[in-house]
């Protein structure tokens, strides 16, 4: 007897628990899941992107690749590495053709090496002067076979790392391709001698496009299939209206979209009779506005 009303008594603290907090369990699991959804979805833009990678990298040519952020240029320069070049632990098997890695805010030389040197797994990354970096940097990619070097985020560079990257190719002739935002050109565009041999470096140039509705579209239905469990599906393709309200909301920025789609998730798990017809889902989101794509 004491047995059963201690059952009962942890099944009424679990429902007085969900009645304060609002969701089930099985809710909070399910938005859980949402919330820490992160994936790739191959697209036929970044096939474009890989070819003219591929370009550079069998040419021996230097350039840069702009997007607006959130367009998913990030995951798309690591999955193009992730293609060419295994990994085991921290530890990139040889040859590692394909070298990728992203800037921190600051952007001076010697953090550019430390990254770099990092991203190998270095032990001494972060040790030693300007032209102890550079060396065991240079070093690396040669004993490692690097041919093209894409560096992510590169607006954040400043001058004296763009040269340290122009000396680089000059020396070893590896393929060097930044990537970043927009800013990336006017910086390779300054109108100043300091800039002159910066510019005339980086000639190839890149623009990594928005999502269009049918990719929109995949995308869609690649998040659902991969995150929400059938009974929270919520099968936003079935109405091509539905389709064009999310690629104006997300600016066709696949992580903008990924955002409006875990808001849409999250709400259908806690209201389940929610319909999500083209005007409801319209109505949901009119409070959210389009993002900036490019000014000017």
């Amino acid at each position: 007897m004491a047995k059963g009303n201690l059952e009962q008594l942890k099944v009424s603290a679990k429902t007085q628990s969900e009645e304060v907090n609002g969701r089930s369990a099985a809710q909070k699991a399910e938005i859980e899941r949402i919330g820490q959804a992160d994936t790739y979805c191959p697209l036929s833009r970044d096939e474009e992107l890989f070819t003219w990678l591929n370009d550079q990298r069998d040419l021996r040519l230097c350039g840069y690749i702009m997007a607006t952020r959130g367009s998913g240029l990030p995951k798309a320069c690591e999955y193009y590495r992730m293609a060419h070049v295994k990994r085991r632990g921290s530890l990139f098997e040889m040859p590692a053709t394909v070298f990728y890695v992203e800037m921190l805010q600051k952007g001076k030389a010697t953090d550019l090496y430390r990254a770099i040197l990092g991203e190998f797994g270095h032990p001494l990354s972060n040790l030693g002067t300007l032209r102890h970096l550079r060396s065991r940097t240079w070093d690396n990619l040669k004993r490692y076979g690097v041919k093209i070097l894409i560096i992510g985020k590169a607006d954040y560079l400043k001058l004296e790392a763009f040269n340290e990257l122009i000396d680089l190719y000059d020396h070893s002739r590896i393929s060097v391709i930044l990537a970043g935002t927009h800013y990336l050109e006017d910086i390779l565009g300054r109108n100043h001698p300091a800039y002159v041999n910066l510019c005339n470096s980086f000639l190839e140039w890149y623009e990594f496009p928005g999502l269009s509705s049918k990719d929109v579209g995949i995308v869609v239905e690649h998040w659902e299939k991969t995150f929400l469990s059938p009974k929270y599906r919520l099968n936003l393709t079935q109405y091509p209206e539905i389709v064009e309200t999310l690629t104006e909301k997300s600016g066709g920025l696949i992580e903008s979209l990924y955002d409006i789609l875990r808001q849409i998730a999250m709400f259908k798990v806690d209201d389940p009779d929610f319909e999500l017809t083209p005007s409801n889902v319209l109505a949901y989101l009119s409070h959210r506005k389009p993002p900036t794509l490019k000014l000017g």
